[in-house]
């Protein structure tokens, strides 16, 4: 009876035993709730990795309106165009197709006559005439009231350029310079040679050298179809007419002295001491289409006139490669837009005291047109006088 009875506790025991087991078990889940439950969402279902898959790309959204400024910011870096624009200015480009006949390589892009007393100013023809009164110093160093005028001309090409008849016509008498130059539409106007001697228009001798070489014709100036100014010392320099004309002489004068040449005092400039205190007309080269026009003045105290060497020294003052003496004295006048603007030496015609006389030819600078003539005088518009 005992052994059925030690087993029957035996089983008893141990179905407490499971018993209590299962309430041990049961309870387990509080403890292990607080660290095991927490990693749990650590490792993400699909799901999960989808949404922050998206949610990632959304964020940096915000961050791109940014980035256009930059793109805008780089525009201005564009403006080097206006740095590049000013480059033209420094060659203008020229305000019309070349042409036969351009000269002129530095033809100013601005107003030259600004402070002139008497200007002109196109693109074609620019000329500022200043009038100068002041003292002067002669070869012995006497000092001599002066009027001058100088007339600074820029012509781009050589029909600007032309030599004028009196009448129209070559040997038909003399004619009123101011008559002269307003048939002829010049702009500006000097005295020529007066016939001296030999003559040169238009690349045609309309009369042979003078063979009497004193100061009034011992020399010839020749001006060129590429607007150069060339001179000859006939005592000393052979000049023949032909070749010249040949290597493109256009108009020629026969008179002097040769002022000027290669900047230093021209040959003979000095040479003659009969030449006196008289009015002048002076023909001043600097480069093919810019010139010089001195005229001066012999009217009395105020305007006593200049020698050889007053003329040598105020043509280097006044920076010339070459200058050629034309006809002076009560021949020497100076024409702007039909209008004497000199004063001419006086003279008594028959008992009667006028200023300067009638001329033969003159040199004539004016506007051309597509043919090569001098536009009328009454359509321009462009002279003014201070």
């Amino acid at each position: 009876m005992k052994t059925p009875l030690r087993i029957l506790c035996v089983c008893i025991m141990v179905l407490f035993l499971i018993a209590c087991g299962k309430q041990e078990t049961a309870a387990a889940p509080v403890p292990t709730a607080e660290p095991t439950a927490v990693p749990m969402p650590t490792e993400p279902t699909a799901e999960e990795a989808v949404v922050e898959i998206i949610t990632e790309p959304e964020t940096p959204a915000p961050t791109l309106p940014p980035a256009p400024a930059p793109a805008e910011t780089s525009a201005p870096a564009e403006e080097p165009a206006p740095s590049e624009a000013p480059a033209p200015a420094e060659t203008p480009a020229p305000s019309r197709a070349p042409k036969e006949g351009d000269i002129a390589v530095n033809f100013p892009d601005y107003d030259t006559g600004a402070t002139a007393d008497y200007s002109y100013q196109s693109d074609e023809v620019r000329i500022a005439i200043t009038v100068h009164r002041e003292s002067m110093p002669d070869h012995t160093g006497r000092m001599l009231n002066e009027t001058y005028y100088v007339a600074d001309v820029w012509v781009r090409n050589i029909d600007a350029i032309h030599m004028g008849f009196a009448n129209g016509a070559f040997d038909t008498g003399t004619e009123e310079g101011d008559a002269l130059a307003k048939r002829e539409n010049a702009i500006l106007a000097i005295n020529g040679s007066y016939y001296q001697g030999y003559m040169l228009k238009d690349g045609e001798v309309y009369r042979k050298q003078r063979q009497n070489k004193g100061w009034n014709s011992g020399a010839t100036g020749l001006l060129y179809k590429d607007g150069t100014l060339k001179t000859f010392y006939l005592s000393s320099e052979v000049f023949n007419s032909d070749r010249e004309i040949k290597n493109g002489a256009l108009y020629g004068w026969q008179f002097g002295p040769i002022v000027i040449r290669n900047y230093e005092e021209g040959p003979g400039a000095t040479k003659y001491h009969n030449m006196g205190f008289k009015a002048r007309n002076i023909l001043g080269y600097y480069e093919p289409g810019h010139y010089v026009i001195v005229t001066c003045d012999n009217r009395g105290d105020d305007a006593q006139g200049m020698n050889e060497y007053m003329m040598v020294d105020l043509m280097k003052s006044l920076g010339v490669k070459d200058a050629f003496n034309l006809d002076g004295g009560t021949s020497a006048v100076l024409v702007f837009m039909g209008e004497i603007i000199n004063h001419p030496t006086l003279r008594n015609d028959n008992g009667s005291v006028v200023e300067g006389r009638p001329i033969g030819d003159m040199l004539l600078f004016g506007e051309p047109d597509e043919n090569g003539a001098f536009v009328d005088l009454s359509s321009l518009t462009a002279a003014k006088s201070h």
